[in-house]
């Protein structure tokens, strides 16, 4: 039985310089409870976007004004555990962040996750 240690990702189609430590988070509902007197109303919910953080390397052919002009991308998470998915109509939720430590941080946000 294989667990994940390594992640590739890949933005339409061509890898990223990801470095360890990118998160995936398939997005879904959050619920929330509706709270009366010692007891749950019930529950509301909202849907979550699903979003993939990632460390950049920052190389001399990675240019964070590149990945902030992202839009509309397709992304894919492919784990060394055999489990890959693909997240569609990405772009970063945020701008991406330029360090010098050499690196680039941010978290892109799509509209779905599958598992391919």
């Amino acid at each position: 039985m294989r667990i994940l240690g390594e992640v590739v990702v890949r933005n339409n189609g061509n890898q990223l310089k990801t470095k360890k430590g990118s998160t995936l988070n398939s997005g879904g509902y959050t619920n929330t409870s509706h709270i009366g007197p010692g007891r749950v109303w019930g529950k509301s919910r909202e849907y979550t976007a699903p979003t993939i953080q990632v460390t950049i390397a920052a190389a001399e052919d990675v240019d964070v004004m590149d990945i902030n002009a992202m839009e509309a991308a397709t992304l894919t998470w492919e784990g060394d555990n055999g489990i890959d998915y693909m997240m569609t109509g990405c772009a970063p939720q945020a701008p991406f962040q330029l360090s010098d430590s050499g690196e680039i941080t941010g978290t892109f946000e799509g509209e779905k996750v599958e598992r391919v």
